[in-house]
């Protein structure tokens, strides 16, 4: 009985220890920290003023299958981890979290009651612009002021013409049309798989 006991806790310690081990590792619920360099937005705001770039935000959920997707086939892409670590603040929001935002004089948060369902932050809601939708990656100028929101699940190959044309400033001065034209991609698209029997 004794020594049932004592296994019993042995392996409880164990699960125990296992628990704080995986905590501590690099995870945001339940995604890899990948070879981007994430900040939060206040970070962002902070670096901007002293190295003006855009800022590029990431509004995800812990529980959106898309999501987790970008983050691990797109934003684990080494070509795209390196652009946006060199001409952005990257930044990953959790569109319901607890952890309060300031900007421009304004405290951000999530006034939703504990276990509420799908419980939206504030600054999820204003960035937005209401339009509440998984992916979404909301491209901002040097200014802070909001360029482009992109909505839903882009794999790297179609993802690095868009962050190269919000992130070079060619927004400014050349359509979308224009610049596809002439972009030449560091990604290639995956060869499609061979018919079967073939």
């Amino acid at each position: 009985m004794i020594k049932k006991l004592l296994f019993a806790l042995g392996i409880a310690t164990i699960v125990v220890m296992a628990q704080s081990f995986i905590n501590e590792m690099p995870f945001m619920n339940g995604e890899t920290a990948g070879p981007v360099k994430w900040y939060t937005f206040n970070e962002a705001v902070e670096l901007q003023k002293k190295n003006p770039k855009p800022i590029m935000v990431d509004v995800y959920t812990s529980w959106c299958g898309p999501c987790k997707m970008m983050s691990k086939n797109t934003f684990g892409n080494e070509i795209i981890a390196k652009y946006l670590n060199e001409h952005y603040y990257p930044v990953k929001f959790d569109a319901e979290t607890r952890d309060s935002v300031k900007f421009n004089g304004f405290v951000f948060a999530n006034k939703n009651p504990e276990g509420t369902q799908r419980p939206v932050h504030d600054f999820a809601v204003s960035i937005l612009e209401g339009k509440l939708s998984y992916p979404s990656v909301v491209f901002l100028n040097e200014d802070i002021k909001k360029i482009q929101t992109v909505v839903g699940y882009y794999q790297a190959e179609q993802f690095e013409p868009i962050m190269k044309y919000f992130g070079s400033g060619k927004y400014k001065d050349t359509p979308w049309e224009d610049f596809q034209k002439t972009f030449v991609a560091e990604i290639k698209a995956p060869e499609p798989a061979p018919f079967p029997g073939k």
